[in-house]
């Protein structure tokens, strides 16, 4: 199984358990700031006791904070199976969960260089209209696209970048010297 699909299959089973407890909020906070930590500092708040994986809650309110035990149980039987590297997509794959779940799209902006935060309010005016009143904004860097921005909602891609625009210019370019 891929990491990708282990991470899908993990966080799936997390908001089963997060929603059964009516603590799907406290989850996604949790998964998120341990997707931070190493699996060494997951790993260390947990023990094996009648043959389940338990937090210890003395250890994890001293190395890791205000965090659901379960979530931190939960945590390490992930990294024990699947490696901690993957705690990071886990967390990822929940937050899209939680986000379906509440009806908050999710919007992906794509720069050449950071937002400022005049810049990420105009966009986020903009893209209100395209997503509904709801919705999350993920900010990617991405050099190669040389500047303007992309962005994606759900399917559909709006490519306002300068390679874009240099490519069509390039396509444009080509077809003339072809008719010439």
């Amino acid at each position: 199984m891929s990491p990708f699909d282990s991470a899908r299959m993990y966080a799936r089973r997390a908001a089963e358990i997060a929603a059964s407890s009516g603590q799907l909020l406290k989850w996604w906070r949790d998964l998120n700031t341990l997707a931070g930590k190493t699996a060494e500092d997951v790993m260390c708040c947990c023990s094996w006791m009648d043959d389940q994986l338990v937090a210890d809650d003395r250890l994890v309110a001293e190395k890791l904070g205000d965090m659901l035990p379960e979530v931190v149980a939960f945590s390490c039987l992930v990294a024990q199976d699947a490696g901690g590297e993957v705690l990071g997509a886990v967390a990822t794959e929940y937050s899209r969960l939680v986000h379906e779940h509440y009806g908050v799209r999710r919007v992906e902006v794509t720069t050449a260089v950071p937002l400022d935060d005049q810049t990420r309010r105009l966009i986020a005016s903009v893209v209100r209209r395209m997503a509904g009143p709801s919705f999350t904004l993920d900010e990617r860097i991405d050099p190669s696209i040389l500047g303007g921005l992309v962005v994606r909602v759900g399917d559909r891609v709006v490519d306002l970048s300068v390679r874009a625009k240099l490519g069509a210019l390039r396509a444009t370019l080509l077809a003339d010297e072809a008719s010439l």
